[in-house]
């Protein structure tokens, strides 16, 4: 779905200051791709609180998720018009972009505090990128389990405490199953995290905090039926060298 429709969507809550920031955006995507939330705030007149309300008025989780979705709608016009290869550099480029400006800090705070990390992945190649997230994690010495299957989703649920954090790993987001255990989560009070592609989704919504990647689907004229799943690796890799800049920063003594 594009912002334009999405705005629309739920054009009919909205306040004179939400029509104004609608507008805003609209007239001003390339600002609203490239400023940070306080750059753009500043250059138009709105506040930071007041573009993140904005943003939850659209049923995103915030004004990143937004941003995201503005580059997305841009990606996709270019893609008649650049080859596959291109339009995949430019989705790469954008999420780490987009990774490097997004506020993690309550994100990590979860990650530091909990006793264990347990990542339930929906298929194979969300399985393999649990694995890999539990590799590359392996220094900072955190408890890591990752299970996958849906014949295992009842049982991971139940093997969840409070004290733990949770990652659930689902493409659309929409899986019953994964939503199951988000949902059981939630009622439980046990941190959660989705990661899923940029679109509007249950799981999403369900969870503490919210992890995109820019999924990109292969054209039918390449012959195979397969979406690209190197987002997800470039998503583990910045998420790691944010947290060691993070851990750095908070162990830093104050005099």
């Amino acid at each position: 779905m594009k912002v334009e429709e999405l705005m629309n969507r739920h054009y009919q809550s909205f306040s004179e200051n939400d029509k104004y920031i609608a507008a805003c955006i609209l007239q001003n995507k390339a600002d609203c791709i490239h400023l940070s939330i306080e750059e753009f705030g500043d250059k138009y007149h709105v506040s930071k609180s007041s573009l993140s309300r904005f943003s939850q008025k659209l049923k995103l989780p915030g004004y990143s998720e937004l941003r995201s979705m503005l580059r997305m709608d841009q990606g996709k016009n270019k893609v008649n018009t650049s080859s596959f290869v291109d339009v995949a550099i430019h989705n790469y480029h954008a999420m780490i972009e987009d990774m490097r400006k997004k506020d993690m800090t309550s994100l990590f705070q979860k990650f530091d505090q909990a006793q264990r990390i347990l990542i339930f992945a929906s298929g194979y190649a969300q399985a393999k990128v649990a694995s890999e997230w539990k590799r590359i994690f392996l220094p900072t010495h955190k408890i890591i389990y990752d299970i996958h299957g849906y014949d295992m989703a009842q049982s991971f649920a139940r093997m969840a405490q409070p004290a733990d954090l949770v990652l659930l790993i689902s493409l659309d987001g929409e899986s019953e199953d994964v939503l199951k255990i988000a949902e059981y989560l939630r009622l439980n009070q046990i941190p959660s995290v989705s990661i899923t592609k940029m679109k509007m989704n249950s799981l999403s919504l369900l969870c503490n905090e919210n992890l995109y990647i820019h999924s990109l689907k292969v054209p039918e004229e390449y012959g195979v039926n397969y979406e690209i799943t190197t987002p997800y690796f470039i998503l583990i890799e910045m998420l790691f060298i944010e947290y060691q800049k993070y851990m750095r920063y908070e162990h830093i003594p104050t005099k």
